[in-house]
């Protein structure tokens, strides 16, 4: 009970304060490597690739229909 009271009694005092909050500068986030990195990569370059290649079959069709055929 006393916790309880102190804690409501800390949390009414820093409510009150007249100083402002610290606002922090917003941190870079570092790059932290993981074992799973490397498969990301493999992945995005895959679906890279892949939009690439339905591009130029939507190229090659669109030409071929162009010619007539």
């Amino acid at each position: 009970m006393r916790f309880l009271l102190l804690v409501i009694g800390i949390t009414l005092l820093t409510a009150c304060s007249d100083k402002p909050a610290e606002t922090r500068a917003p941190e870079e986030k570092k790059k932290v490597a993981t074992p799973w990195d490397p498969q990301i990569k493999a992945l995005n370059d895959a679906r890279g690739l892949e939009n690439q290649m339905l591009k130029d079959a939507e190229e090659k069709d669109r030409k071929l229909r162009e010619m007539g055929g």
